[in-house]
């Protein structure tokens, strides 16, 4: 069975209610990356708090996407990532927000995050690299 992904690419702005799907289960793709959809994970350096000599609260380093600020357009009924909120930690503890995406492929003209992209954790100020796109 072939794959075919949906590439998108140039100057774009979504806008309503709209689900982009590739062709028999292949993905959505911005200039040949992979776009950001809820539950979006990565990883960044712990947040030490309380600071040492105390051992940190929740040290784990997964980062996961809980939500995006677009809600309308999705790529197989998950939101696609325009910016939004992460949460940091093993159990999710330490707040933080997706940076604002880097292409010119938008929704609303906020573009649509790919994987790479960072988000700050807000506590510690770490970034966190975003690099699986959790099952468009």
């Amino acid at each position: 069975m072939r794959m075919a992904n949906l590439e998108l690419s140039g100057t774009l702005d979504f806008g309503g209610m709209l689900d982009l799907q590739g062709e028999s289960g292949g993905k959505v793709l911005v200039e040949n990356q992979e776009v950001l959809v809820e539950q979006a994970e990565g990883t960044a350096p712990p947040v030490m708090l309380p600071p040492p000599p105390a051992g940190p609260v929740e040290p784990g380093p997964k980062v996961i996407v809980i939500c995006s600020l677009n809600k309308t357009v999705t790529a197989s009924g998950k939101a696609i990532v325009t910016q939004g909120i992460v949460m940091q930690g093993n159990a999710p503890t330490w707040p933080g927000m997706v940076m604002r995406g880097s292409n010119n492929v938008t929704v609303n003209n906020m573009p649509m995050n790919v994987k790479g992209e960072q988000a700050t954790i807000f506590p510690s100020g770490g970034t966190a690299m975003l690099s699986q796109s959790s099952g468009q």
